[in-house]
C-alpha cells in the first residue's frame, strides 16, 4: 500500500528504477512541479485540495503521479508556477498563492511532474515523504499535452485555462485545431469555439475564470459573437442584471449583430462627437432601461437615440416604462 504520513521513514518503500510504465516510489521532494501546468488557479487553502489531502493522509495516494526524469539533477529551489503572479499575465492566479517549499534545506530534483499536480500538492500537505510515480519520457510538448488531457478529462480547468492551453499548443508547437482535437479527444469545432473565448473583453474573461450558474461558458461563447469590447461588456451587464439564459443571450447577441452595420456617414456631414457627458448620459439610459442604447450627437447638437430590443416582451417592457411610466 502507499505510505501515509504516519508511516515511519524506515518502513517506507525504497525508490527503485523500473521500466517505463511501471509504478515506483520516489521521494516527494525529488519532484519538480510542471511549469506547463494548464491550471492557472491553485491554492493550498482550497477546500477541495484540503479534502483530498485528508483522504490521502488516511488512505494513501492510490493513483500514481506521472513524471519525467530530468536530464540533469537540479539542486536549486523549485520554480513554483503558483508562487507569484505577473503583471504581464492577466490570467495568472489572482493574488499570491501559497508557496510550495521542500522540507530539505537543499533538495535535489530527479523528476519533473507531468500530470497529477493536485495529488502532488495534496500529498505534500498530508506529509507524505514518498509517492508512487510512473516515469515517462516526454518532450515539452508532450508534457503540456498530457497535463492538458488529464485536466480536461477531469473537468479541472476553467474555460479560460483550457483555451490558453490550446493556444500554447497551436502557437508554440504549431498544432492545427484538428490535431489538438485528436490529442484531447474533442471535436475540432469545440477547440475553435474555446479559443474564441480569448477574444473576449477582459471583464468578460475575468468573469469566466470562475463560472457560475448565472454566467457559464455558454453565455461567454454567445457574447464572443459581438465584435467590440464595448458591446461584449454591455452584454455581460445585461446577462447578470437580467439573469438571462444561454438561449436568451444568444437571441440578444443576434439582435445586436443585425444592427451592427450603420450607414457610412458622408464626408459632408459633421463628424459625431462623443463627449464624456454624452457617454455618461448614454450609460444612464442603458442602466435605467436595461437595454442596449446608442446615443449619437453631431457637432451642431443634432443626433439620434436608438433603443435596441430583441423580442416582443422587451418591446412591451420599454413601452410600459417610457409611455405608461411603469417601473418594474
Amino acid at each position: 500500500p502507499a505510505p501515509t504520513a504516519e508511516t515511519p521513514a524506515a518502513r517506507q518503500p525504497v525508490p527503485r528504477t523500473d521500466a517505463e510504465g511501471a509504478i515506483q516510489w520516489v521521494p516527494i521532494d525529488s519532484i519538480l512541479p510542471n511549469p506547463r501546468q494548464p491550471r492557472r488557479v491553485c491554492r493550498d487553502d482550497d477546500p477541495a485540495l484540503l479534502e483530498l489531502s485528508a483522504s490521502i493522509k488516511e488512505h494513501g495516494l492510490l493513483q500514481p503521479l506521472i513524471v519525467t526524469r530530468l536530464e540533469e539533477e537540479q539542486s536549486a529551489a523549485p520554480p513554483d508556477p503558483w508562487a507569484s503572479t505577473s503583471d504581464d499575465d492577466p490570467w495568472a492566479a489572482p493574488g499570491p498563492a501559497s508557496e510550495v517549499r521542500s522540507s530539505a534545506a537543499h533538495p535535489t530534483f530527479h523528476y519533473q511532474l507531468i500530470a497529477g499536480e493536485r495529488r502532488w500538492r495534496a500529498a505534500r500537505l498530508a506529509g507524505l515523504s514518498q509517492v508512487p510515480v510512473i516515469v515517462k519520457e516526454a518532450s515539452p510538448q508532450q508534457m503540456l499535452e498530457l497535463a492538458l488531457i488529464e485536466n480536461v478529462q477531469r473537468a479541472d480547468l476553467n474555460p479560460i485555462e483550457e483555451a490558453l492551453a490550446y493556444q500554447t499548443l497551436a502557437q508554440e508547437f504549431g498544432l492545427t485545431h484538428e490535431q489538438i482535437a485528436e490529442r484531447v479527444g474533442k471535436q475540432r469545432t469545440t477547440i475553435t469555439n474555446t479559443l474564441r473565448l480569448l477574444n473576449l473583453a477582459p471583464a468578460v474573461r475575468e468573469k469566466l475564470l470562475n463560472p457560475s450558474e448565472h454566467f457559464t461558458e455558454g453565455h461567454a461563447r454567445a457574447i464572443a459573437g459581438l465584435s467590440s469590447y464595448e458591446d461584449q461588456e454591455e452584454a455581460l451587464h445585461q446577462v447578470l442584471a437580467r439573469r438571462l439564459t444561454v438561449r436568451e443571450t444568444e437571441e440578444l447577441v443576434r439582435g445586436w449583430k443585425s444592427l451592427e452595420q450603420p450607414a457610412r456617414p458622408s464626408a459632408s456631414r459633421s463628424a459625431p462627437v462623443r463627449s464624456p457627458d454624452l457617454e455618461e448620459l448614454e450609460a444612464q439610459f442603458r442602466n435605467s432601461l436595461m437595454v442596449k442604447v446608442d446615443l449619437r450627437c453631431n457637432a451642431k447638437g443634432k443626433g439620434t437615440l436608438v433603443l435596441h430590443f430583441n423580442n416582443q416582451e422587451e418591446l412591451e417592457r420599454l413601452y410600459a416604462r417610457l409611455v405608461k411610466n411603469e417601473v418594474e
